[in-house]
């Protein structure tokens, strides 16, 4: 089993899931909204990417102008939830200076997963650099499923 992207409320249709996307997508490029701004104001649906090695999983996000001190990564009940927010503040170097013009703008994000059964909640790391964030999330041999219980019939 891989690391999934964790579905809020009913999940149990995927290809709902893959049509929601997709009409998403299909409404999002007809408006001109570019696909990592598509949401509530202010509130991006980072792109993320996830990449599987024999001994680990790794997640990697891009977080401009975001430190560690921006970013939390928590895990509860399987499912690892990864924020962060980005403030701005409009200062100038000297006294009585003036902003003219101010396009950047602060945004948060968020995005779940849903740990497979041979991940390692107890060793994930993360760290960031140059803004980039990456989450290491280790393997471990996944629990052995139990042999089928042999239930007797007997007679009334």
């Amino acid at each position: 089993m891989a690391l999934s992207s964790y579905v809020f409320g009913n999940g149990a249709d995927p290809f709902f899931t893959e049509m929601d996307r997709a009409v998403n997508r299909m409404i999002n490029n007809a408006l001109g909204v570019a696909p990592a701004t598509a949401g509530k104001a202010g509130h991006l649906h980072a792109p993320m990417d996830i990449i599987e090695s024999p001994t680990s999983f790794e997640l990697h996000a891009d977080a401009p102008g975001m430190g560690p001190e921006d970013v939390k990564v928590e895990l509860q009940d399987g499912v690892l939830m990864v924020t962060g927010e980005r403030k701005l503040s409009h200062t100038t170097k000297e006294a009585g200076g003036k902003v003219w013009r101010s396009e950047r703008t602060a945004y948060s994000f968020s995005r779940a997963f849903s740990l497979p059964e041979n991940a390692n909640p107890d060793g994930i790391t993360a760290s960031m650099d140059k803004g980039v964030l990456v989450v290491t999330v280790p393997k471990r041999e996944p629990p052995a499923k139990p042999e089928p219980k042999r239930i007797a019939v007997t007679s009334a």
